[in-house]
């Protein structure tokens, strides 16, 4: 996989479970597996690092900050852009200086939005939207 080799040149990744197990070639189980894979993108350079746990939810970590935040059970009408939608809330977020805790959650925010929407993008998809969604769930 080429991406292995230059790992350690992006800023922030957001792989799923698979992608880090394969990417950093931990064995992912359970929770210190999913710490220990973080830790080894963070040891190569990376500075921030989200791993998708699907119904589970995210795991982030800077080295500094760490945690899970979990997604809300909802309704899926389209999964298409979930990713997408997650990592342009966590763009926001840091371009407002927002702890990754606190990026992570909007993530989520946004790809709450992104699941319950018919379209790829959601039309309604906006900072109010996010945070009324986040509050709706007990995210925030």
């Amino acid at each position: 996989m080429k991406a292995k080799n230059v790992i350690g040149k992006f800023h922030t990744i957001k792989p799923n479970r698979l992608e880090a197990e394969i990417l950093s070639g931990i064995s992912i189980k359970d929770d210190k597996d999913v710490e220990k894979a973080a830790k080894h993108f963070l040891d190569e350079g990376v500075k921030n690092v989200f791993i998708s746990l699907g119904e589970q939810g995210i795991y982030y970590t800077n080295g500094h900050s760490s945690g899970y935040v979990t997604t809300p059970k909802v309704q899926v009408v389209n999964a298409n852009g979930a990713g997408d939608s997650f990592l342009a809330g966590v763009a926001y977020s840091t371009l407002n200086n927002e702890s990754i805790g606190e990026a992570a959650k909007f993530g989520v925010g946004c790809s709450l939005l992104t699941i319950t929407h018919e379209n790829t993008i959601n039309p309604n998809l906006c900072v109010e939207n996010v945070n009324k969604r986040l509050k709706e769930t007990g995210l925030c």
